[in-house]
This record gives structure tokens, sequence and C-alpha cells, in this order.
């Protein structure tokens, strides 16, 4: 048994270098599925825009930001199935076809060069630009274009030996232009007399695709790489040493002076991306992603540090050398853990502990049998009675074999590393050296501020160790609601240590007590599953289904920030680490890097491809995160460094009322740069657009709103809007994109759209039709005012004459009756009386002659007139009456204005009709009183006979009652009830007359 684990320790030790150097990048596949017109890639080209152009056997695609735009032979291209993409000194894109020529395409137009242009041949597999030309590779030997006037010039000098004279590539030195050919060897093209001449330089069979660096030549020949110093190439000299074992197409380099090699071996399996090295070719296919064996292209982009790689039969792959995030297999072992001691790191995985130098080479193993072995020799010598389940502890099985052992957890302490397992806790010096053991099953261990060891027990409560080699320990009950239970991490930090617990809230442990915060009210949150510190000595604690909490316990309990649930991408935290002003939140979606409420995701788009993260630990500026096969390290300086974002969008494609927008084919609208102008009738569009200058397409979200005052649309991923329906009016077409690999949003205006109104819904016609409105309601208004005017003023007329009838009527009684009174002094020969009742009747005929053209008079000229009057209507009674007048204070009778020769009637009733001679202490009263701010009431009471009367001369009362209620009521618009009349059977009567002032 010895024997075996020996063996099985060696043979591990002897493979276990080899995983650490197992490095993978994060890479990605574009197929016909992501839209590439068809897998089979024949050219990659990297254009002055920074755009990558793929060349297929069925058509063209311009790739920006993961999004394709393809052209073929409908759009313009001369033929689908494309070797080689190239790009002039003025902008110009050429493309080379195989059976079609070649095209050139300005951006707007295409131009197709084939034999009737004077093509030697239509087989085009290689482009050069070089000055002002475009060179041409065909199978029968190369031609060249002008790229100003398009006029296509054959070198002579050279006739093809077997019937075709295959150029693969081109290179410049020392200002000349050179070709390989796959069969006939090198030559270059001179000129003599301006006439391009080709010359031979040497002759070698199979020249297959060439890579011109620093002074080398490399060539691919069939099965392995020709390597010439340029000067030796040229001047047929020896070549290098041969290296490799596969045919290579192509060749790039990155900005670190890497070589690459894309290589497909035809004929056998020996293809794949390859790099060259110290006279080695190293497959690196596995570890950049790429699964083809079929390689014929490779381009680096080293703005972005991505290299793309094209394959015959799988599209291309992205490979991003940006070394933010390394992947290292370890042997699909599953890591449980990890530590460091200085530049050591140390991982607890399932077959043990394994220590790592800086470069992550295993130094050293600790293995299962280690470990197994150290137990039961500990068992055998051990004086120490086992603790059992009768004892209170979570009882140890002795019988576990060591294969079946399972570990918990890695913990540095002081100048000592513990582990936690199935079959006990081990103390490791740094060495890696186990240097003590303890019969004790737990889960999670810890220690105090203190130094004391710390043992959670399921269900049992917690034992503080004095002394762990002795198993001399307090306990804490778990019926105690203060100890912990179901603890799942455990932090020291500012004197205190926290214990976090799933089901039972946070814990401390300071002054050799616990304490709940949940017990004490201190804080009622119950699940937690993570805990951590930032640079501040914060907490950071969440639960794995919840919200994240950062939290001050310096003082007093405070909270000072909460990340909600709905804010973090994932549903599930994995894992929870600070560093700087940042939080880290693992999920099954990825990394949540959290700054000032602001959420980054980093992801398998940036190489995160295994999102089952077991364990996680920060060492200085690296986050270290452990997967069931092997671990990565993050460099947290470059992860949290400003990202780049979109700097632009552009229109890809515009359709409307779905039809493709073409200015030739529509008079209804206008469209230039940003701007379109569109008739009433075409209002539906759908906008294709694509964001530029980002490296992560998947981590893009788009909301648009049509003007700045409107609502935004909810967030899609789709690069695509489609606007139904639009109603006329102006619109800014916006887009905000928010990018999650930055964590930033911005917003862009990508067009400005004018719907034009039909004719009728202008503002001319609508102008017109409002002027014609108003001009026809004016005549109307102006026809009917004046049409109520007349009737005004009619029924005005008709009012006066009514009152001037009315005045007419009352008159004539009044006079009759005084000329009686003269008659009857003239009868008696009282002529002195007689002359002075004419004096003063001639005075009273002429007040109301004077007041009777007036509608109105004041009280004062309606009290002197009354005066008159019952002085005149006293002189011709026997009984006189007396007369007494009340005016209120509030009452200014100089200006307060009531009817002419409304009272005068009542007044004459009194003396006509009220007493008669048998009448004692006859008494007439007039008051004129203001019961309210526009209602002045005036009352003429006598203390006659009343009712008696009033049955005698019903008739005559009726009439003048009348009368008068009309007159008042014309001159009141028609108030009702403004004159009231009370007869008593001994008191008289009581007119009350109300008048609106």
């Amino acid at each position: 048994m010895p024997s075996q684990n020996k063996l099985r320790f060696c043979s591990f030790l002897f493979f276990f270098p080899i995983f650490f150097f197992g490095q993978y990048f994060p890479s990605k596949n574009y197929t016909t599925t992501e839209g590439l017109p068809n897998n089979a890639v024949r050219a990659l080209f990297l254009d002055s825009k920074n755009v990558l152009w793929i060349g297929t056997e069925n058509g063209v695609s311009r790739m920006e930001n993961g999004m394709f735009t393809n052209l073929d032979e409908s759009t313009g291209l001369g033929h689908n199935s494309c070797w080689d993409i190239s790009e002039d000194a003025d902008g110009n894109i050429w493309f080379a076809s195989y059976s079609g020529g070649v095209t050139k395409f300005d951006g707007r137009e295409f131009t197709v060069f084939t034999k009737k242009q004077k093509l030697p041949n239509e087989r085009v597999r290689k482009l050069l630009p070089f000055k002002n030309k475009m060179y041409v590779g065909t199978e029968l030997g190369p031609a060249i274009i002008d790229i100003k006037t398009n006029k296509v010039l054959v070198p002579k000098g050279i006739l093809p030996q077997f019937g075709v004279f295959l150029v693969s590539d081109f290179f410049v030195f020392e200002n000349e232009v050179y070709f390989s050919t796959i069969n006939e060897g090198l030559f270059k093209i001179i000129y003599e007399n301006k006439a391009p001449i080709i010359q031979e330089v040497f002759r070698h069979k199979f020249l297959y695709g060439l890579g011109f660096y620093d002074y080398i030549i490399y060539s691919g020949n069939k099965g392995f790489i020709d390597r010439f110093k340029v000067e030796d190439l040229i001047s047929n000299k020896k070549k290098l040493k041969p290296i490799g074992n596969s045919i290579v197409w192509d060749f790039a380099k990155d900005s670190q002076n890497t070589l690459y090699a894309a290589a497909w071996g035809v004929f056998d399996l020996s293809g794949g991306l390859y790099s060259i090295s110290d006279d080695k070719m190293i497959d690196i296919s596995e570890s950049y992603g790429i699964t083809s064996k079929n390689l014929l292209n490779v381009v680096y982009n080293g703005k972005k540090n991505i290299l793309y790689v094209g394959s015959k039969d799988n599209g291309i792959y992205e490979v991003q050398l940006d070394q933010i995030i390394n992947y290292y297999n370890f042997n699909d072992k599953t890591i449980i853990d990890f530590e460091a001691i200085k530049t050591q790191k140390i991982i607890l995985h399932q077959n043990g502990i394994t220590f790592l130098n800086n470069e992550n080479n295993a130094l050293k193993n600790i293995s299962l049998s280690d470990f197994k072995k150290y137990e039961t020799d500990f068992i055998k010598k051990t004086k120490l009675k086992l603790p059992t389940h009768a004892d209170g502890y979570y009882e140890l099985d002795y019988n576990i074999p060591e294969n079946k052992i399972e570990f918990y957890e890695l913990l540095k302490h002081q100048n000592s590393l513990w582990v936690t397992s199935n079959i006990g806790i081990f103390e490791l010096n740094f060495e890696g050296k186990i240097i003590s053991y303890s019969p004790i099953h737990t889960y999670k261990i810890g220690f105090t501020n203190d130094h004391k060891f710390i043992e959670t027990i399921p269900y049992g409560g917690v034992r503080v160790y004095d002394d762990l080699p002795n198993l001399k320990a307090k306990h804490f009950s778990e019926f105690d609601k203060h100890t912990p239970l179901d603890i799942v991490k455990i932090l020291n930090n500012k004197g205190k240590t926290y214990l976090i617990s799933v089901f039972n809230g946070l814990f401390v442990h300071e002054k050799d007590q616990f304490k709940s915060y949940l017990t004490d009210g201190i804080w009622k949150e119950k699940k937690f599953k993570h805990i951590t510190k930032n640079n501040k000595g914060q907490l950071i604690l969440a639960a794995e289904f919840g919200d994240v909490f950062v939290i001050d316990d310096s003082k007093s309990f405070k909270i000072l920030n909460t990340i909600s649930k709905k804010e973090i991408i994932g549903n599930t935290i994995l894992f929870l680490e600070a560093y700087k002003d940042y939080i880290l939140i693992g999920t099954e979606k990825g990394i949540n890097i959290y700054k000032n409420g602001v959420i980054r995701l980093i992801d398998k788009e940036q190489g995160l491809q295994d999102s089952k993260i077991t364990t996680s630990q920060i060492f200085e500026n690296s986050l270290w995160l452990g997967t069931k096969k092997g671990y990565y390290t993050i460099d947290l300086n470059r992860l949290t460094a400003t990202q780049l974002t979109v700097s632009e969008i552009g229109i890809s494609k515009i359709a409307i009322n779905n039809v493709p927008l073409k200015s030739s084919e529509y008079k209804w609208f206008r469209y230039n740069s940003k701007q379109l102008i569109s008739d009433y009738k075409y209002n539906s569009f759908s906008i294709d657009f694509i964001p530029k200058g980002h490296s992560f397409p998947n981590k893009l979200k788009f909301r648009y709103r049509l003007n700045s005052n409107n609502r935004w649309s909810p967030y899609s991923e789709k690069t695509n809007l489609f606007l139904p329906y639009l109603p006329t009016g102006n619109y800014n077409v916006m887009i905000e994109v928010f990018d999650m690999n930055a964590g930033k949003s911005k917003v862009f205006t990508i067009l400005q759209l004018y719907i034009q109104p039909p004719f009728w819904l202008s503002w001319w016609f609508i102008s017109l039709v409002a002027t014609i409105l108003l001009i026809i309601i004016v005549l109307v208004f102006l026809r009917i005012k004046k049409k109520s005017n007349e009737k005004i003023i009619v029924q005005r007329r008709i009012a006066e004459t009514k009152l001037e009838a009315l005045l007419s009527q009352m008159n004539p009684h009044f006079t009759f009756n005084a000329m009686n009174t003269i008659q009857s002094y003239i009868a008696h020969r009282e002529m002195e009386e007689s002359m002075i009742y004419i004096s003063e009747f001639s005075k009273l005929i002429r007040k109301t002659l004077e007041n009777s053209s007036k509608q109105k008079i004041t009280i004062d000229e309606e009290i002197e007139y009354l005066k008159a009057y019952i002085k005149i209507e006293n002189k011709r009674l026997e009984n006189p009456i007396a007369f007494e007048l009340l005016i209120s204070d509030e009452i200014d009778t100089h200006f307060t204005e009531i009817p002419t020769m409304l009272l005068q009637p009542f007044v004459e009733n009194v003396f006509v009709h009220a007493f008669n001679e048998s009448s004692q202490n006859p008494k007439l009263t007039i008051s004129f009183k203001m019961i309210s701010e526009t209602i002045l009431e005036c009352k003429i009471i006598d203390n006659g006979m009343g009712i008696n009367v009033a049955k005698k001369n019903k008739l005559h009362e009726s009439k003048g009652i009348q009368l008068t209620k009309e007159r008042l009521s014309l001159l009141q618009d028609s108030k009702e009830n403004s004159i009231e009349i009370n007869f008593s059977e001994h008191n008289g009567t009581t007119v009350t007359i109300m008048f609106w002032v």
C-alpha cells in the first residue's frame, strides 16, 4: 500500500507542472449562426478604421463589435468567393475573388476588373497596395491597377511552366515589390522605361503563405516552414533551418512580438493555430479556444489586442490577448480554497494541497495519503480520549479511506496553515509539513482576536479552545439565543470576531462572550452567506439570494449602504470580495463590480468561461477564483481601470414601409447623412444601427426615444429600431447605450427625422382655412350684434313709451283733484286762499313737468315734491293729515336715486281713501331705510281705515297697484315682489316698496 501511494504521488508530481502551464485565453467563435454568409473564411483584413473585413466563399462581411454587414453579388460585388481583401492609399477596399476578378469599393459604388479590363486571369489569390497602385496576384501571374485611373498593366518577362503561374503572396523590401508563386519560386517586379517587368529572384517549390518580420521571411511549405534572412533570400543564399509540421497559409505578430501561424495540413490533421518561438512551432489552439484544424488566415488588432483567426470550416475566432483574466486548467480538479505565503500560493483541492511559485508552477504537494497517514498515526499513538457524539461533538468516522477524504477549508493564522476535513483538523507549517492534528469534525473554524481556536458544531453550539491539543475548551450551549448556530463564515475586524449564519443573522465575539444582533434587535436580517471587509474597515455582508450591505460597527451599528438584489446581475451570490473602493459580487452570471451605485459585469465574453465558482481570495492586486476544473487569476488594477465604451453609433440600414432605403427609387423622401425627410405616406421605419469603438458587444443594451421630452423605451439587446406609423412632425431619434463592461451609459442622436404632413395639414393650408373661418365668424358676430342692438333699442323705446304712458295716466287724476280744490275756494269767496293755493299748485305742476321727463330723481327731490303735494292736499281738507318723514343716517339723500313720482300715487291714495270726517288724528308717515348694500326700503304708513277702505275701493286700488308694479318692473329689470301692501282693520295701511340702488 505505501509503495502504491508513493507511485501515485510521484506520477502526480511528474505531470503536475504541465497543468500549470495550461493557460487559457478568452475566445469567441463567429459562424453563420451569428451572421457570416459562409463558414469557409478565405480572407481576413483590418482596415484603417480598425474594421474587420471577412472574405468567405459566399460573400464578404464587414464586422464591427460582433455585428455583420454582408456584401455579395446582389449588392455589386464582382464574385461571392472572396480570397483576399486590401485597402489602397485612398481608402478604397479591394476584394480578390476566385473566378470573378477584382472588385474596388469606394463605400458607395463597386468597380469590377476582369479579363475585359485586361486582367491575365479572373482567379485572384492575393492583393498588395503599394504607393498609388494595387498589385493583383492571379493564377497566371501578377497585374497592376492604378487606383486613380483604374488602368490595368500586366508585367512581362516570365511564362508559366506548368500552364499556371500561381501568385501566393507579396512583400515589399527596399521599395521593391516581390511576389511568391506556389511552384516556381520568388520573383520581383522592376520597371524599365516605366513598363513593369517580372524578374526571377530564385527558384523554389512550394511557397504558400509568407510572413516578413524582423528581416526574416517565413514561408509555408509542405509540412514545415522555410525561413530566410531577407538578404539571403534575395541573393539566393542558404536558408535557415526549417521548423514545424504543417502547411502554414498566413502569419501575424502581436504587440508582444509573439508570431502566430495559421495552418491547414490539407491531407492530415496537423493544422491549427501555432506560435513560433525558439525555432519551434507550438500548437496553441486549445489554450486559445481554436477547435478547427483548417486555418487559412490570422490577423492582429493592435488597438484592441485581439487576434482574429479564419478557418475553412468553422468561421472565425476572436481571441482576447489582453490578459486581464487568466485561466489555468488544474487537471480538472476541484479547487476548494486558497491562501498565500509571500509570493507562494497554496491551493487546497480535492486531491490535497499544492504550493505554487510566483509563476504558478508546482513546488510541493501534500497528498491525500499524507493526511490519512498522519490521522492514522495520531489515533494509534494518542492517549487522549477521542471525542464522541455523546460528549457533544460532531463525531468523526476514522474508517474513511483516503480516496473519500473531503476538505472544507484552508485558513492561515499566525505561522500556520489550518485545514478542515471529514477526517479532522490539520495544522501545517509554511513549508508544507503537517505538524499537528485534532480529531474534531467541523465545517467552519476561526480564531478570536486573542488567538483562541473557534469550533462551530453543527446543531451543537460553539467551543472556544484555550488548549486545542488537549481539547480543553469553553462550550457555548446551542440553547442560548446568543450562541452562533449554522455558521458559514468567520471574520476578524477591529478587535472583534464576526460570525454569520444562514438562518440566524450576525454574531460577534468580544470579551469572551458571543452576542446575537438578531436577538438583541440590532439587526433583523437573518440569512447571510458571505462576509468581507473593505479598506476602510467596514463590513460587507451578503445573503446568498438577497441584498448586499455595507455596515460600520466600530462604535455603533450603522448600515451605510444597501445594494439591492434588483441591481445585481444574477440570482445566486457565489462570492463576495472588496478591493479598494470596489465591491466584487460573484454570481452565476459573472462578476458584478460595484462602485458608487454603478455596476459593471465581467463574464465569459471577457474570459470568465466557467461560472461555477467554488472559492475566492484576493492576493494584493490579484483576484483568484477556484472552479471545479481549475482556477482564474484576474488583474484587479486592469479590471477596475476606466474602460472604453461606444464612441459612435452608425446606421447600417434604413427601411421605409418595409422597403430598404435607396434614394434613387423614391421621390417622396430625402436622406443625407443623419437627416431624413419623408412624405406622410411613408411613416413606418426600420433602422439597423452599429455601435462602434467597443470590444464586448454582448455587454451593450439599448433604449431609444423620439424626442428629448419623451420617455425612454425599455432596454433591449437588439440593434434595430422599429418605428411604425409615426405621426407627421419632427423627431430626433436618440439611442442610449448602457455598457455593462464599462458601467457607463451614453446618448447618441442617430437621426433627425421629419415626416411631412399632407397639404391639408400644412401650415399654409391651416392658416388659410383659419383666416376664412375667422372672417366668417366676425361677419356673423357683427350681424348678430347689429340685430341685438336694434332689438335693445326697440325694447328700450317700448319701455320708455310705456313709462310715459303710465305717467300720463297718473298726472290727469291729480290735476283733476287740484282743480276741484281751487273751484271750492272760489265758490266760497276765499280769494286769498285760492291765490295761495294756485301759487303752490303752479309750483307743483312745474315740478311735475320737470320730473316727468326723468326716469329717476334723488330722494331729496322726491321729498321736496311730496311735501309740496301734501301741503296742497291738506289745504283742501278740513281735517289735515299730520306728516312725518323718517330717513336712516346711512342714506345719502343727495345722491341716492329712485324712480320719478313712484310714491305720489300711494300718498294720493292716503288723502283720497284712508280717512273720513270721523277719523281722529290722521297721520301719514314716510320712511327710507337701507336693508342691504343694494336695496332701499321705503314705507308709506297711514293710521286710516285700512281693510274697510280696501274693500270699498278694490277696483281703484288694484288698478293703481298694477300700474305702479308694471312701471317699477320695467325700471328695475323685472325684479319681483317690489311692492307689498298690508291692510289692517284699525291700524291703517302700510305700503312697502323695494328699490335696487
